[in-house]
């Protein structure tokens, strides 16, 4: 019976974090070096954060004091790089795997 509630519980637990509310960041689409200080003197934020990225950072977004890593569509990241950007998707720790990404006002 005692492993029966278990198994209850672990699928209530699943069940309650795969409808988890999807988080919405608007903020500066960069990269996970530079964040909010671009490094690339004379380049663009976008040339910059591209530059970043082909040598191994990470598309990020920065929000107030807060940076999330993104995973997801790295071609359509590429597209709105050093743009401010409205991203919903699910957040783990700094993670913020995209659902979907827009250029925002």
């Amino acid at each position: 019976m005692k492993s029966k509630l278990t198994v209850a519980a672990m699928f209530l637990a699943m069940t309650a974090s795969a409808f988890a509310a999807q988080t919405t960041v608007t903020g500066v689409l960069t990269d996970d070096m530079c964040t909010k200080k671009h490094m690339g003197m004379g380049k663009s934020n976008a040339d910059c954060v591209h530059e970043c990225v082909k040598h191994g950072a990470k598309y990020a977004v920065v929000s107030g004091a807060k940076t999330y890593v993104l995973a997801g569509d790295q071609a359509k990241l590429n597209d709105l790089a050093g743009k401010k950007v409205k991203v919903i998707g699910d957040v783990k720790g700094n993670t913020l795997t995209v659902a979907s990404i827009e250029a925002a006002q």
